[in-house]
């Protein structure tokens, strides 16, 4: 009898291995033969999934970004409403020490989806995602009076996500500049200086 395949399964373990490659040589390499001689099986295996290089990348980015928001959801399970787990939600994306955090997969995302329209569309999905869940945690902490900044809402979600998109590059390129101390430290500061921006 023949063995069943999970496809779901087998799609997200080779989606797994683009990002491997990825971050470890970089987006150029990701092409059908290299990720089949990392893997060690035939193209073949590749093109029953995929039906070419755009395809396989976007279903890398979507698996690690699934992948991501598993993680953060368990972090924000052990944090309490309101700024808690607003600076939970956050503090996550910014690269702690020893962390696997594929940042060469993210700035690979970035730079191509500039000029892709399907890793355009995976980089907008993941961001307006991220964005409702700040959001969330955001009208949370209002509610328990915890945000004292007449801002909207939108505006200050659009501030957090553009404090911590610029940490996290500062965090890549300038480790030594970032100990894990200084980066809680920059996050909490930026959290207190948008929320608490109106208060007396």
């Amino acid at each position: 009898m023949p063995k069943r395949v999970d496809h779901v399964r087998r799609r997200d373990e080779l989606a797994a291995l683009v990002v491997q490659v990825v971050e470890s040589e970089g987006a150029e390499a990701a092409t059908f033969r290299r990720i089949a001689e990392a893997g060690r099986f035939s193209m073949g295996v590749l093109t029953h999934y995929f039906r070419d290089k755009d395809e396989l990348i976007a279903s890398a980015f979507d698996w690690l970004a699934r992948e991501s928001f598993a993680a953060l959801n368990a972090r924000l399970r052990a944090a309490p409403a309101g700024l808690a787990r607003l600076s939970a939600s956050l503090s996550f994306m910014v690269p702690a020490a020893g962390e696997v955090t594929y940042a060469g997969v993210w700035l690979a995302l970035w730079s191509a989806a500039r000029h892709n329209r399907t890793l355009a569309t995976v980089h907008r999905e993941y961001y307006a995602r991220w964005r409702r869940l700040i959001a969330k945690n955001l009208r949370e902490a209002r509610q328990l009076g915890e945000v004292a900044s007449s801002e909207s809402d939108s505006d200050l979600v659009d501030l957090l996500v553009g404090g911590i998109d610029g940490l996290w590059l500062g965090v890549v390129l300038e480790a030594r500049r970032y100990p894990p101390a200084r980066r809680r430290r920059l996050v909490d500061a930026l959290i207190r200086a948008l929320t608490q921006a109106d208060r007396a």
